[in-house]
């Protein structure tokens, strides 16, 4: 059953890249989830959301060849730091013990992302509109997921064991991930619909329920992740004192209404088990991972395999024996890639906000928004799992493309 709905799946990218490329984008971005749709292709696993992006960029290689080197040319502004990435990628390959999961972090979290921010990119040399369509469906998927996540609250059929709104995700901590950056970009579309009262009212509607699914997932990190974000789009785009006062009060009301909730009085815990002491204690593990092995890392995708191996050297016990990731970014960025690594993610980070930032100083809208849902995103990456995930991954290399589009733009008008 599965290879033929594959089938007809690859079959309808193909006839999506030859005759409605204009809707690739939406559709890409709609059907992030489906990188849980797995299965294996001559021995090598794959997904559906992979599928799906490989499909259209050999569909568009056949047929202009010319067209999508033309859409590339933004590689040489990024030339060094991504250049950082690969060898980072290569030095956690060569000194992974796992070689088989190894390549496949970097095929799932690197080259799929990539290949899919060139698709983004090369759709904005014909279409002005290449932000409404990606943010839309991106809006459109955690609509979805935000109108499960609320069937889970409603009917107390919750998937994780803490009784946290998940969707379909294992964790409540991955739902919350995917939806902040979305909600953050979907301000943008907010703003330019305010003279739209139709369309103004369905993504008030849309937003709704993606913030009451935020809010059911109870993740702390990302609620902050969403204020810092708001913060910064609001004061961007509308600079105005009482924007702040309205964050400010948000703020307040976060906290008042979780005051008493046991699990944000466990916060503040930094002796007991409490997920704060465990962020902790990672956090110290992972920095020893990084003293010891500060050059190339302790081998691609290991966090988990060796976690107590160093854990152990500290704690005695370490309150959980088993850690996934690193519950920051950039931590897991020097544990997986090593120095080199770690210092192309840095760097690309620098010149796309220096990029950006000259739309944002020019009251560019869609400028403002995907630098505003990049805080976002690194922020919440600074407490959680971001980007070291599929989806995540993929949603971290759209917002990349959509600002690269802007200053491509930008360009294109000055030639």
């Amino acid at each position: 059953m599965i290879s033929w709905l594959t089938l007809i799946w690859v079959i309808a990218f193909i006839y999506l890249a030859i005759w409605h490329a204009d809707k690739l984008v939406f559709v890409l971005a709609l059907i992030l989830p489906t990188y849980l749709i797995k299965f294996w292709v001559v021995g090598i696993p794959t997904t559906w959301l992979e599928l799906a992006i490989y499909t259209v960029m050999v569909v568009w290689l056949i047929r202009s060849r010319e067209e999508v080197r033309a859409g590339l040319g933004w590689l040489a502004t990024y030339r060094i730091p991504l250049i950082l990435l690969v060898v980072g990628s290569a030095i956690g390959l060569a000194v992974s013990s796992q070689l088989t999961l190894s390549l496949g972090i970097i095929k799932g979290w690197f080259i799929d992302p990539w290949v899919l921010a060139a698709i983004i990119i090369i759709s904005a040399q014909h279409s002005r509109h290449i932000f409404q369509q990606a943010v839309a469906g991106l809006v459109l998927a955690g609509t979805i997921l935000g109108l499960v996540a609320i069937a889970q609250v409603v009917t107390g059929n919750f998937m994780t064991v803490d009784q946290r709104a998940s969707a379909w995700f294992t964790s409540a901590n991955y739902l919350s991930l995917f939806l902040v950056p979305i909600l953050v970009l979907s301000w943008g579309l907010l703003k330019q619909a305010l003279s739209t009262p139709r369309q103004l009212i369905s993504l008030l509607i849309i937003e709704v329920i993606m913030l009451t699914a935020l809010y059911f997932t109870f993740s702390y990190a990302g609620w902050l992740a969403l204020l810092i974000g708001g913060l910064v789009f609001w004061l961007l785009a509308s600079p105005h004192w009482i924007n702040v006062l309205w964050w400010a009060a948000g703020a307040v009301a976060v906290v008042l209404s979780q005051w008493q909730h046991p699990k944000f009085q466990q916060m503040w815990d930094l002796i007991g088990r409490s997920s704060s002491h465990v962020r902790l204690q990672v956090w110290q593990t992972a920095l020893l991972m990084i003293k010891q092995h500060w050059l190339t890392g302790i081998g691609l995708g290991l966090f988990e395999k060796r976690y107590l191996e160093f854990a152990e050297q500290i704690f005695h016990p370490p309150i959980e024996l088993v850690m996934l990731h690193a519950h920051n970014i950039l931590l897991q960025f020097w544990i997986n890639l090593g120095v080199t690594g770690v210092s192309g993610f840095i760097w690309l980070l620098v010149i796309w906000f220096s990029q950006v930032w000259r739309q944002v100083r020019e009251y560019n809208i869609i400028a403002i928004t995907v630098a505003a849902a990049m805080v976002a995103l690194l922020v919440h990456g600074m407490l959680d799992v971001a980007y070291w995930k599929n989806d995540l991954s993929a949603l971290f290399w759209i917002i990349f493309a959509l600002g690269v589009t802007v200053h491509g733009r930008e360009l294109s008008h000055r030639n």
